[in-house]
């Protein structure tokens, strides 16, 4: 006979375990893969995403009958200290407007163009590209390959080399924010820390192998897996899948807020799946899978949402054996 002290604990290790049981899903495409290749570039709303996902779950792509991880998603794991310092430190820098995100920044809409581009006369016009156009300040011709603006700037290394005058050409860096704003970066390394640590605990073995790639040159973010960042505000990214970052890594997305707003959900519509990313949530995510926002819509007169995405770069590996320039 079970006594029944033995059948308390069973009962209470079982309750545990339900508890503590993360919701899974298993998702098969509902677009084929010729169909959103062409979407590159576009839109999707929240009607485009039968599922959306806002409490702790791992999602899994079907292939061939076999899983494969898009994303592991929990709530609430980011302490509000951290994500308010990555607000107070990052969000002026996250502002800045950057013309080089590519499909990203949607197809070319004239008016979110550069304001030093002459709009009556753009060359070479591609979906997302053009290839050339009269600057507004002097009308000479530019030859240069520009994208809509966005607010989105990165931080941490990169492994292209300064084309600015006076600069020694390296093949990595340090991106202008950390020569320019060291003080601030350093205050963010806790919350980058505290997210390369959920990295860690969720896909480990990814995690793995992005740390010892990481850490075979010294362009690497202090107690981590990620050489770079990138920080996006108020912005809703179009179809997309990242280019040059590791392939056999993840990516790690972090959103941090002030005042109210909904959407801006992060999803996979070739999957029908979105996360509902919000303050102090964590995202690790297969950045190699098409990708994009849902609209955002103020829900207050002045509203922030800071996303913030931790990555290596895959051609850091070129310098082995360099310094970074401080």
């Amino acid at each position: 006979m079970v006594s029944r002290k033995i059948k308390s604990n069973r009962d209470r290790r079982t309750k545990k375990q339900k508890k503590n049981k993360v919701k899974e899903l298993v998702l098969e495409k509902i677009m084929t893969d010729e169909k959103i290749a062409k979407k590159e570039g576009d839109y999707f709303s929240k009607k485009d995403f039968p599922i959306i996902v806002k409490e702790d779950c791992n999602v899994y792509a079907l292939e061939n009958g076999k899983k494969k991880l898009l994303g592991k998603f929990r709530k609430g794991v980011i302490g509000k200290h951290l994500t308010k310092a990555a607000m107070e430190n990052l969000k002026e820098a996250a502002q800045k407007k950057h013309s080089n995100r590519g499909a990203a920044a949607g197809a070319i809409d004239r008016k979110k163009l550069p304001s030093y581009v002459k709009t009556d006369n753009i060359v070479g016009k591609y979906k997302f590209r053009i290839r050339g156009y009269d600057s507004a300040d002097d009308g000479k011709y530019v030859n240069q390959s520009i994208g809509n603006d966005a607010q989105s700037n990165i931080i941490g290394y990169f492994d292209k080399a300064d084309r600015n005058p006076g600069t020694k050409n390296l093949p990595c860096r340090l991106t202008a924010f950390n020569h320019r704003e060291m003080d601030k970066f350093k205050k963010v390394e806790p919350f980058l820390q505290r997210c390369d640590k959920l990295f860690k605990k969720l896909v480990p073995k990814a995690h793995k192998k992005q740390h010892k790639r990481a850490h075979e040159t010294n362009f690497v973010i202090k107690d981590t897996a990620f050489s770079t960042v990138t920080i996006n505000y108020n912005w809703r990214t179009a179809l997309h899948k990242d280019a040059g970052d590791f392939e056999e890594g993840f990516g790690n997305l972090i959103v941090c807020e002030e005042g109210k707003y909904d959407g801006g959900c992060t999803g996979f519509p070739q999957y029908g799946v979105a996360f509902d990313v919000r303050d102090g949530d964590f995202l690790a995510m297969d950045v190699h899978e098409w990708h994009c926002n849902t609209k955002l819509e103020g829900k207050s007169k002045d509203f922030s949402r800071l996303s913030v995405v931790c990555y290596l770069r895959k051609n850091m590996l070129r310098c082995k054996g360099l310094k970074p320039d401080y």
